[in-house]
């Protein structure tokens, strides 16, 4: 059986433990995790893994947007051009 991989943080050795069959981390590092399954299980993940929403597609085309109207603004305002 082969040892787990996982390192510490602190001390940098490895894990004493052995793997999982078929994996490469013993239980105590996720040896025993197959993943999310469902869709709904999925999206759990994806909500969990967001920490702020900023780099959401959403977020990004929302900021691109306002950036576009804000020059479209300053073009307005330098030309005087009320049709632009």
């Amino acid at each position: 059986m082969a040892q787990c991989t996982a390192k510490s943080k602190q001390s940098n050795s490895r894990c004493k433990n052995n793997a999982t069959i078929g994996k490469k981390v013993c239980r105590f590092h996720g040896g025993r995790s197959t993943g999310a399954k469902t869709v709904e299980g999925i999206d759990r993940i994806k909500k969990a893994n967001t920490k702020n929403g900023q780099f959401t597609k959403e977020s990004i085309a929302e900021r691109k947007t306002f950036r576009d109207n804000i020059k479209t603004y300053k073009t307005i305002l330098k030309t005087g051009d009320q049709h632009a």
